[in-house]
């Protein structure tokens, strides 16, 4: 079977795709990946196929058109962003990647609406594959209208996803989260490189003190953000790993005390820390659940206050609202192993939905009984 990945380029949507590409890949499918060339290198073993524009490029579209500020009305941005300008821009390309490639099933990003477009326009089954949770029905509802007046302009009619692929456990779900079509639970992985592990810093003569992951992600770009945080942590007696930023003056810090990493696989950061700082970005939080350690979150923006909610309600997490409030919050978590606890019994529940690898043969299952 020929299996076409498609996700807006940003790493925190293309990631969550790849375990399962990978699983399709191990089970002899043909795979390709649809997104912007500046993803190639998130996962460099799949076929790439060029489509629809960069996020720089996009947003840059987006204020062109509409002069607004994009804080102002993030809703109205968000539909503008995610749907009217990367279809206008990208949707013949995207279909006719998708052609020659001739897929016979479609995972698309859950807000990637070229690899929903290229799918309906081609007559092929697919399935929306989640990153962040399920948007809010009204949000949900601005995006499939306009998402259907851009798809009429092509002389195509939108199709209904056979399965909604969802990373998220069933104990940060909220009432309230609705799904566009029938939720199929995968198990959330934390990213791994392709290569041999990342070898950790070593941290000589400070073995014996907990480390402490901070990361602010891959999107956040907040130097003095992630300086305060910085400050706050090493008021402690920790090692700290900080990633993957590198535009702070290390410096400024004992070397004994704080390493800086790159661009490095989430798997390999968290094996050996003891807990995570992070600015509650969807992927780190699942993977840091996942891995067992209890996090402190700083919610900078878009869905992040949602996701460190979720996680708080899991008793694994603690949430601020500046920097300066980090250290305290470290030092609770490392005296208090409920948190910990609370981490440890959320990543059994996650080691227990099914993997990928299961979660594809049900897709394709599906697939098949709706074609």
């Amino acid at each position: 079977m020929r299996i076409l990945f498609t996700a807006v380029p940003a790493t925190g949507h293309v990631l969550p795709l790849i375990p399962l590409a990978r699983a399709a890949r191990a089970a002899g499918h043909e795979i390709a990946l649809q997104t912007h060339p500046s993803m190639g290198v998130a996962a460099p073993s799949i076929p790439p196929l060029a489509a629809g524009p960069s996020m720089e490029d996009t947003l840059a579209d987006v204020l062109r058109r509409t002069g607004g500020n994009p804080m102002a009305d993030m809703p109205a941005f968000a539909v503008e962003f995610f749907v009217e300008t990367r279809l206008t821009v990208g949707a013949r390309d995207a279909l006719a990647t998708a052609r020659e490639f001739g897929p016979d099933l479609v995972i698309a990003e859950m807000s990637d609406y070229l690899g929903q477009f290229a799918a309906a326009a081609l007559g092929v089954p697919w399935a929306a594959h989640g990153a962040t949770l399920p948007l809010a029905e009204p949000l949900a509802v601005q995006f499939g209208a306009r998402a259907a007046a851009t798809y009429a302009s092509h002389g195509v009619t939108p199709t209904a996803a056979f399965a909604y692929i969802d990373p998220w456990p069933d104990q940060l779900l909220r009432p309230t989260d609705l799904y566009p079509a029938p939720r199929v639970p995968v198990r959330p992985e934390p990213h791994a490189g392709e290569g041999p592990a990342w070898q950790r810093p070593a941290f000589p003569g400070r073995e014996d003190r907990p480390t402490v992951l901070l990361t602010l992600g891959t999107v956040v770009d907040d130097p003095p953000a992630l300086t305060s945080a910085l400050d706050a942590v090493t008021t402690l007696d920790v090692n700290v790993l900080v990633a993957p930023h590198s535009d702070i003056d290390p410096s400024r810090f004992d070397p004994g005390q704080v390493q800086v990493a790159g661009f490095v696989p989430m798997r390999d950061l968290l094996r050996g820390a003891d807990l995570v700082v992070s600015a509650a970005g969807a992927g780190t939080v699942l993977s840091t659940l996942s891995a067992g350690l209890p996090m402190v979150l700083l919610p900078l923006g878009l869905d992040k206050p949602v996701n460190a909610e979720r996680a708080r309600a899991t008793g694994a997490a603690l949430v601020v609202q500046d920097p300066a409030e980090i250290g305290a919050a470290v030092a609770k978590i490392l005296q208090d192993d409920a948190f910990g606890t609370a981490a440890r019994t959320t990543a059994a529940d996650i080691n227990r939905i099914d993997s990928p690898a299961d979660v594809l043969v049900k897709a394709i299952e599906r697939a098949g009984a709706r074609s």
